[in-house]
């Protein structure tokens, strides 16, 4: 366990743990510059600089109402439109035939003339006046005077394919993209894109984008809105249109030279037909704009499902290059999505059954989940995934389970999971009763039925869904279908898909997980953000401007002056002062090198544990200075600092860094190696509250340990959650100074706890 070598010495600083995968390595996008990267890599942060100009960022969402026009026009222009069938200009506006309002090609070579059915106008300059919603097709040299042409034609807002920017890692390019969005500011006139593939309106059914065959999808609006920063995975999920899946909006936002995907989920929240978001994100300049949008949504009654993009090293790398965008660190993404109340989901494919989901379910009557099949393997397979989440799975009130008995064969189960057999089949009086029965018994919100064979008859399965239609109405309860066969699609997906009370899911983990989402976001809003006591900014103001790095020493007080626990320790710089610390704080005691220079004491010899007597620690204290001299002969030693060996406890490392996206981070998890090996924490954006902290713990693989594990005593966790939250304050009081702070460890005792080392590392 090494548990005495750890109490020696922060054995983890931060740096490590980033290296390790701790604190997941981050690339991410300095809010104040576009020049400015921070890389973190093992442990060691290399600040890349060009000469770009800075543009200020901040959190506040666009008004929906000054994108109307771009979004929701009534009437349009495709500026670059060629001849040519499979040209983007082409293809976009014959995306527009279904359009009611005006609708303009413009291109000189063509003007006074019909171009694929509609007219041809030279330039901008010959468009009706206030025309809504323009969009380009043309290169990015071009952009900059059909902008200026946009203003003087009192446009309402572009629409820009045009690639070549920022997404290159070009300097220049990037001045270019920074202008382009300063002028249209100073215009304002909103952009959507560069490097954007458009937007769908499906209420007006306007194709705004050069993906082929918008006109096909004839799916009526309403339901989802979808954002996407990749234009074709926002196409891609467009698509679900095509097979009945009711969907309103959606808009990509490339770049983001101007608006973001938050902006663009914003607008969509205030259309009537939307009743959720299926967000995809690779980035953003700034990521407390999630936090407002979350507010809002939750203001609006409309839940937003989000899918991050780039978890992975690669996948962050990939969004560098793809969109110009910097990939936050994964965890730190998903506390983000929680602190904003929105509902992470894992994979692609969750993204659209999940908000599909969301959009046509009513609040939760109950939090039983009921499964009714044919199949007794699908039930077993339904309940396996069911308990995995942690939904209930209660077993029929008597009444129901009467029915059951009377009406299933005695080979079926008349419990939950309920086998009504392959009789349903032949009997659709039997199936009416059970599913009736089920649907009244008060323990169950929703009913998930597995589908696991077509009907021998063409519209065998698509009646059953229209019988089930009805039921779920009265009962006011949704009820999802678990579609097992593997033939994907046909008449019955698509009668699930164009039903309100129903809902698809070709998964029965992500099935299980969405029924999960639904209760946390009818659950209610996330706990605010607590605000920050007066301790630690007390605590933050009195540490000197000029302090740069505060060792062991300095580090505790600051955490003992903003209200912490901290082992209190006697500097000594002789083995005599070493002896009389120790007789003042009474034996046995710990001594410990004190050097600016000398981060990890372990390595140069620089502690002395458990030291029960005056000779042990007149031996400890020249051991130390001798072997810190050996190892490390450049080293500053301040002296040795004393301090009471403490009580044996479960101990944790509590961390805290400043992200470039979402302000101040605080990390818990199992202290020394134990956290190394198995990565075992749990991340939030900070300050914490207490009950949030304790959620955190409670996260942890770990926590057993904490919570009286084989006989062993309980911690005071209401104890060790409040340190964490103290601690969580003092590092959001540092504000912009705060690089990194750690406690490493916090030995968690049935009686509180204490912070025995420390570190922190402030900014210039």
């Amino acid at each position: 366990m090494l548990r005495n070598l750890r109490r020696g010495c922060a054995s983890l600083p931060f740096h490590a743990y980033r290296a390790r995968g701790m604190w997941p390595a981050a690339m991410q996008h300095d809010s104040a510059s576009l020049g400015e990267r921070l890389h973190f890599r093992t442990g060691r942060v290399a600040l890349r600089t060009t000469k770009r100009r800075k543009t200020v960022f901040d959190a506040s969402l666009r008004d929906p109402d000054t994108l109307r026009r771009l979004l929701n026009p009534r009437s349009v222009a495709v500026v670059g439109v060629s001849a040519e069938p499979a040209s983007f200009g082409a293809r976009t506006i014959t995306n527009m035939k279904l359009f009611d309002g005006p609708v303009h090609a413009v291109n000189p070579k063509y003007a006074g003339q019909e171009l694929h059915g509609f007219p041809c106008v030279a330039t901008i300059d010959d468009l009706p006046q206030g025309t809504d919603s323009v969009v380009l097709c043309m290169p990015r040299t071009g952009v900059v005077p059909s902008l200026e042409a946009a203003a003087r034609r009192d446009i309402g807002g572009l629409t820009i394919y045009a690639s070549g920017y920022g997404e290159t890692d070009l300097p220049e390019r990037a001045v270019e993209e920074a202008d382009l969005r300063d002028r249209a500011r100073a215009l304002g006139i909103p952009l959507l894109g560069a490097n954007c593939l458009g937007f769908v309106n499906h209420v007006t059914r306007l194709g705004a984008t050069f993906m082929p065959d918008y006109v096909k999808m004839t799916a009526p609006a309403g339901g989802v809105g979808v954002v996407s920063q990749s234009g074709a995975l926002g196409y891609a999920l467009m698509q679900a249109a095509e097979r009945g899946f009711a969907m309103c909006h959606m808009a990509t936002a490339g770049n983001a030279t101007d608006l973001d995907v938050c902006d663009l989920a914003a607008f969509q929240l205030t259309l009537p037909e939307c009743r959720s978001i299926a967000l995809v994100v690779e980035g953003l300049r700034d990521g407390r704009k999630l936090f407002e949008l979350g507010r809002q949504a939750r203001h609006a009654g409309k839940p937003i499902v989000v899918l991050k993009l780039g978890r992975g090293e690669t996948g962050a790398k990939a969004a560098m290059s793809h969109t110009g965008s910097m990939a936050g660190s994964t965890a730190a993404w998903s506390a983000a999505f929680r602190r904003a109340g929105m509902l992470e989901v894992e994979d692609f494919d969750g993204l659209l059954e999940t908000s599909g989901f969301l959009a046509k379910a009513p609040p939760p009557k109950a939090r039983g989940v009921a499964i009714a099949t044919p199949s007794g393997g699908a039930g077993i397979m339904a309940a396996d995934h069911a308990e995995y989440v942690g939904l209930a799975l209660p077993q029929p009130e008597e009444a129901t389970a009467k029915v059951l008995r009377e009406a299933i064969p005695d080979f079926g189960s008349p419990r939950n999971p309920c086998d009504l057999t392959a009789q349903v089949a032949t009997n659709p009086a039997m199936y009416d009763a059970c599913m009736r029965a089920i649907l009244a018994d008060p323990q169950y919100g929703v009913v998930v039925m597995p589908v696991v064979y077509h009907n021998p008859a063409p519209t065998g399965t698509p009646n059953r869904m229209k019988l089930m239609r009805p039921l779920a109405q009265e009962a006011g309860k949704p009820i999802c279908i678990a579609w097992i066969p593997e033939s994907l699609e046909g008449p019955g997906p698509y009668a699930v898909d164009t039903a309100p009370e129903l809902s698809l899911f070709r998964s029965m983990r992500r099935l299980m997980n969405a029924i999960s989402l639904w209760h946390r976001w009818h659950d209610g809003a996330p706990a605010q953000a607590p605000g920050v006591g007066e301790a630690a900014r007390q605590a933050a103001a009195a540490i000197p401007a000029s302090a740069r790095t505060l060792m062991e020493a300095e580090a505790k007080a600051a955490f003992a002056a903003a209200g912490l626990p901290a082992m209190p320790d006697i500097r000594a710089t002789s083995a005599e002062e070493a002896i009389a610390a120790a007789g003042r704080i009474g034996y046995p005691v710990v001594l410990k090198i004190d050097s600016p220079d000398i981060a990890h004491k372990t390595e140069v010899g620089g502690v002395k544990l458990n030291l029960s007597h005056a000779e042990s620690v007149r031996a400890g204290y020249d051991g130390i200075i001798a072997s810190v001299k050996a190892h490390a002969p450049d080293a500053r030693i301040d002296g040795v600092l004393v301090q009471k060996m403490a009580e044996r406890g479960p101990e944790l490392i509590v961390g805290a860094r400043r992200d470039p996206q979402f302000g101040t981070t605080v990390l818990v998890g199992l202290g020394g190696v134990q956290a190394e090996l198995w990565k075992d924490v749990a991340l939030d954006i900070a300050p914490v509250s207490a009950e949030r902290a304790e959620a955190m713990l409670r996260s942890l693989k770990s926590f057993p340990l904490l919570d009286g594990f084989r006989g062993s005593a309980k911690v005071d966790l209401a104890s060790v959650a409040a340190t964490i939250a103290r601690f969580s304050e003092l590092a959001v009081a540092l504000g912009d100074r705060l690089e990194e702070a750690e406690i490493n460890p916090l030995v968690c005792l049935p009686t509180g706890s204490v912070a025995l080392d420390g570190l922190m590392k402030l900014a210039g």
